[in-house]
C-alpha cells in the first residue's frame, strides 16, 4: 500500500482508514483482518440468526365443530381429543389401581419426619413455631394403595352412609391422597374446602352438600366446636394425627363418631369391604371455589373430567415417570394441583410433600441447621403459582444486587448473553459458553430449589415474561404456563415443551376445544384487527358438570354449544 498523504486521506474509505490507523492491533491485521472480523461478529451472526432463528411452530390447528360462528382451535398434535390415559383407566380408582399395580415397589408418597417442634418468641412477644424436619418416609405404590383400600373400608365400617359426601378439610399431605382414593373406591363423593376457609363459609359448604363424614388435621378440627351447632348433617369426625389432640379438644367433639386417621386404617384393614367402583360419568369431587364474591361454588367434577385432563397433560412433559420427583406444596384443594398429582400418579413419578412455609433452608417455619424441602427432595417437577416465581426472583436480584462490584457485573453478563441465546440470536452465549456460566453463576441459584428441576408447570394468573426469562436463565428449565378454571377441571390451553416463548398459555390441550365468539355488547368481535377478540368457550371432555345445587348459576355459564358429547 502506498503512502498515505493528507491530501488522498478524505478519499479512502472507513475500512481503509481504519486498516491504516495508529491502532497497533488493527494496524497489524490490516484491512483483511478488519473485514473478517467484522464478518464474525456482526455479519455472519445476523445471516444465522435471519436463516435459522426460531420459527414460530403451529401447535394448534382450526377446528370444525358446529354451532354458533366463531373461531375454534384444537391441539395440532391430536385429530381428535383424548379422553384416558391409557386403556382402562376411565376413573381416578381405576386409574390409582392399575398405577399402584404397574409401579407397586416404586416410592409414591413421602413425608418428612418430624423431630422436633418448637416455638420461638422475639422481644416483641409474637410466637413463631420452628420445624426440625428430617428425611422424607415413603410409601410405596403398593402400599398406599393399601392404605387406600383399608380406608375405604374402615369408612363404610365406622357407618358413612354410601349415599351421602364424604369431606377433605386439610392441607396438601399425603393423607389427603388417601383419603380421596379411599372414597373413590367406594363410589363416594369427596368435597374439597380449602383449609384457609372462613367459618361461614366452611359451614355454608358442608351444610349445602350435606356432608356426613369429615376429615380433617388436627389444626381445621379445633375449629369445628365453635361451628357445631350449625352443622346440620355432620355425623363422623376423621382426624389426621399431625400434631397433638388434647382430651379437651376431643371431649368436644362428642356430638359425633371421632376416630384418628389410624384408627380408621386399622379398622378397615380387620374388616375388608368390597369395593363399590365409580363410572366415568359418576361425580368424583365437588370441588368449591375460593369465591372472589360471595359464598363459594361447588363445582361438580366427574371421574372423566379428572382423567382426560390427565391424560392431556401427560402429553406436555417428555419422559415423564419413574426417575421423576414431585414436590407438593400448593392446596389439593385448588383443582390446579388435584389434577397435578393425578398426574404424578398415573406416570409413577414420586410425590413429596412439603409446604411453602417449608420449602427452602431459609423458609419462615424451618428451624436453623434444618434443610428445607427442596434441599432434601430434589425434585424434577414442580408446578407454580407467579406470586411464588416472583418472589424467588426478586430475591436473587436482590441479593446479586446487594453484592454489587464485579459479582453483579458477571451475573448480568451472563444473564444478557444467555437471554439473547433464549430469544433465538446468534448473537447469545453458545452451548459451550452456556455450560461455563451455568456452573459459574447459575448453579448456586439452582441449588435453591434443588439442584435437578427440569420443568416448572405455571398457572392461577398470568405470569410476567421478566419472572418467566429469570427461570429459563438462572433456573435453567422451561416454564409451561397454563389458562384454565375449576369449571374445566384445570384444563383448556398449556404452552408446551419447546415453547420458550412468553406471553402466551399455548394451544388447546389435546383433552379440549377452545372456541373465540363475537361478544357483540362488549365490542368485542373475532374479525376485529389486528386479532380476533370475544368471549372465550371451552368445551371437550374436560368440561365438568356444573355447580352443586344450583340450576340458574349452571345454566348461565354451561351451555351446549359445539360439543355434542360434552357441555361448554
Amino acid at each position: 500500500m502506498g503512502e498515505v498523504t493528507e491530501n488522498n486521506n478524505s478519499d479512502m474509505s472507513v475500512l481503509q482508514r481504519i486498516a491504516t490507523s495508529s491502532v497497533p492491533l488493527l494496524k497489524d491485521y490490516g484491512l483483511n483482518g478488519v473485514v473478517g472480523a467484522v464478518l464474525l461478529a456482526v455479519v455472519i451472526p445476523l445471516l444465522l440468526t435471519s436463516m435459522f432463528g426460531k420459527k414460530t411452530k403451529k401447535r394448534a390447528v382450526q377446528a370444525d365443530v358446529g354451532g354458533e360462528a366463531g373461531l375454534a382451535m384444537r391441539n395440532s398434535r391430536f385429530s381428535s381429543l383424548v379422553q384416558v390415559p391409557w386403556e382402562g383407566a376411565t376413573t381416578m380408582a381405576a386409574l390409582f389401581e392399575m398405577a399402584s399395580k404397574k409401579y407397586s415397589q416404586r416410592r409414591c408418597l413421602g413425608t418428612r419426619k418430624l423431630i422436633n417442634r418448637e416455638f420461638v418468641e422475639p422481644a416483641d412477644g409474637r410466637k413463631f413455631e420452628k420445624l426440625h424436619l428430617g428425611e422424607y418416609q415413603w410409601d410405596t405404590y403398593a402400599e398406599a394403595f393399601n392404605r387406600a383400600c383399608n380406608f375405604a373400608s374402615g369408612l363404610i365400617k365406622m357407618g358413612h352412609k354410601l349415599d351421602s359426601h364424604a369431606a377433605i378439610f386439610s392441607d396438601t399431605r399425603a393423607e389427603w391422597i388417601i383419603a380421596a382414593q379411599g372414597c373413590f373406591r367406594q363410589n363416594l363423593t369427596v368435597v374439597t374446602i380449602y383449609a384457609s376457609l372462613g367459618e361461614d363459609a366452611l359451614v355454608h359448604s358442608l351444610n349445602e352438600t350435606q356432608v356426613s363424614t369429615l376429615i380433617c388435621d388436627s389444626k381445621q378440627l379445633k375449629k369445628l366446636p365453635a361451628i357445631s351447632s350449625k352443622l346440620q348433617s355432620l355425623r363422623h369426625i376423621i382426624y389426621i394425627e399431625d400434631e397433638p389432640v388434647d382430651a379437651e379438644t376431643l371431649n368436644q367433639m362428642n356430638l359425633w363418631t371421632t376416630l384418628s386417621f389410624t384408627e380408621v386404617e386399622e379398622l378397615g384393614r380387620t374388616s375388608h369391604i368390597d369395593a363399590r367402583l365409580p363410572s366415568s360419568s359418576d361425580t368424583a369431587v365437588i370441588m368449591y371455589t375460593s369465591g372472589s364474591t360471595g359464598l363459594p361454588k361447588g363445582v361438580m367434577i366427574t371421574h372423566g373430567n379428572m382423567v382426560a385432563t390427565t391424560a392431556a397433560v401427560m402429553t406436555i412433559v417428555p419422559n415423564l415417570g419413574m426417575d421423576d420427583v414431585y414436590l407438593a406444596y400448593l392446596p389439593l384443594a385448588h383443582v390446579f394441583e388435584l389434577a397435578a398429582e393425578t398426574v404424578m400418579l398415573a406416570s409413577g413419578t414420586s410425590i413429596g410433600y412439603g409446604s411453602a412455609l417449608t420449602m427452602t433452608d431459609t423458609s419462615n417455619k424451618i428451624k436453623k441447621g434444618t434443610k428445607g424441602d427442596v434441599s432434601v427432595l430434589k425434585p424434577t417437577l414442580m408446578i407454580s403459582v407467579p406470586a411464588i416465581l416472583d418472589r424467588i426472583r426478586d430475591a436473587v436480584f436482590k441479593k446479586v444486587g446487594e453484592k454489587g462490584g464485579l459479582t453483579k457485573k458477571l451475573f448480568d453478563f451472563a444473564y444478557n448473553r444467555n437471554l439473547a441465546a433464549i430469544e433465538g440470536s446468534w448473537f447469545g452465549s453458545w452451548a459451550p459458553e452456556r455450560m461455563i456460566w451455568d456452573n459459574i453463576i447459575f448453579k448456586p441459584i439452582r441449588a435453591m430449589l434443588g439442584g435437578r428441576v427440569r420443568f416448572v408447570l405455571c398457572g392461577g394468573a398470568p405470569l410476567s415474561s421478566d419472572t418467566q426469562r429469570f427461570m429459563n436463565i438462572c433456573l435453567g428449565v422451561p416454564v409451561g404456563q397454563g389458562y384454565g378454571l375449576t369449571e374445566t377441571c384445570a384444563g383448556a390451553a398449556f404452552s408446551e415443551w419447546d415453547d420458550t416463548s412468553v406471553g402466551r398459555v399455548g394451544p388447546p390441550l389435546p383433552c379440549c376445544y377452545v372456541k373465540l365468539v363475537s361478544w357483540e355488547e362488549g365490542g368485542y368481535t373475532i374479525s376485529d384487527s389486528p386479532m380476533p377478540r370475544g368471549e372465550v368457550v371451552v368445551g371437550g371432555y374436560s368440561i365438568t358438570k356444573g355447580y352443586y345445587n344450583n340450576d340458574a348459576k349452571t345454566n348461565e355459564v354451561y351451555k351446549v354449544r359445539f360439543y355434542p358429547k360434552s357441555r361448554t
